[in-house]
């Protein structure tokens, strides 16, 4: 029995211990964002273009002469579209799966897959956004691996060929510079692009990232144009993207969208593991089930105690 009672707890101490292991963990974007091509915490609204993939939004989503999940990469399970609030949509397609919108729609000149649907959210908006927050943060910590130097207007970068390198950017230096120069970097590396500074800006060439798998990651940023084509994947979790033009090949996580930036989905983040990365915290009934473990094995060991 006691030996019983010292596994016991040793599996649950080992349990906490992993839980706030910091030496390395999985990043896996699509999985955090239920597999959706953007997920914006508030509204998200667009006037025209496309999302390629699925939208999955905690506010209303507004659309016109739009395009949705022509690639059929549903999110939670079998969605398209997903609104936490309302949905007003003129003119355009929801294709190759469901739509939810929580507050009721209003669709005119424009099509839907099946039925909108209503009812309890698949989605639990705040955990996610929590846990999508956790991550940029995390990400942001980790230690730089790669050499980044503004120079002939453009950004150089040196990667130590590693199989996942940060880089720490300014944001003043994507404003400024036209084209990226990349070498030094293994074959399909990961790269994860920190981003300092409130207001950043897409501009210029990101051919140079074609071939890596990309998140830039916008920790701070609470200002977000996009104004060129790249394949690349988006965290900014405090971030509202407003007008601008051009296409984002990837995931894309914001705070709130009102652009006509085109999103495409063959260019979704690959999950790759992270050195010193710490995934998101569990949700607080996953400590209180833990601590109910140890509760239960406390008390057992308090009645052997008393039986002897």
């Amino acid at each position: 029995m006691a030996a019983a009672l010292k596994t016991a707890v040793s599996a649950v101490a080992l349990t906490f211990a992993a839980l706030g292991s910091a030496q390395a963990a999985v990043l896996d974007l699509s999985s955090l964002m239920g597999g959706a091509n953007v997920f914006s915490f508030g509204n998200f609204s667009a006037p025209s273009a496309d999302v390629e993939g699925s939208i999955v939004a905690a506010g209303n989503v507004s659309l016109s002469s739009y395009t949705v999940n022509q690639k059929n990469k549903d999110a939670y399970g079998h969605y398209a579209l997903i609104a936490g609030g309302s949905l007003n949509f003129k003119g355009g397609d929801i294709l190759n799966g469901d739509t939810y919108a929580g507050k009721g729609s209003t669709i005119s000149n424009a099509t839907t897959a099946s039925k909108v649907q209503s009812g309890k959210s698949p989605v639990d908006f705040a955990a996610t956004e929590s846990k999508l927050t956790q991550t940029s943060k995390s990400l942001d910590k980790l230690a730089t691996t790669a050499k980044a130097e503004e120079k002939w207007g453009g950004v150089y970068i040196t990667g130590s060929k590693k199989a996942v390198e940060i880089i720490d950017l300014n944001a003043s230096s994507l404003q400024k510079s036209t084209y990226f120069d990349i070498s030094g970097m293994a074959k399909g590396a990961t790269l994860i692009v920190n981003v300092s500074g409130n207001s950043a800006l897409f501009q210029g060439g990101y051919q140079a990232f074609d071939g890596y798998n990309v998140l830039f990651n916008f920790a701070d940023a609470t200002s977000l144009k996009i104004n060129t084509g790249a394949n690349v994947s988006i965290l900014a979790p405090n971030a509202v993207v407003s007008g601008g033009q051009g296409v984002i090949n990837g995931n894309v996580i914001v705070d709130a969208w009102a652009s006509q930036v085109q999103i495409n989905a063959t260019n979704f983040f690959k999950s790759t593991n992270v050195q010193g990365f710490t995934s998101p915290v569990p949700e607080p009934e996953t400590y209180a089930m833990l601590l109910a473990g140890l509760g239960v094995i406390g008390f057992m060991a308090r009645r052997r105690k008393t039986a002897r």
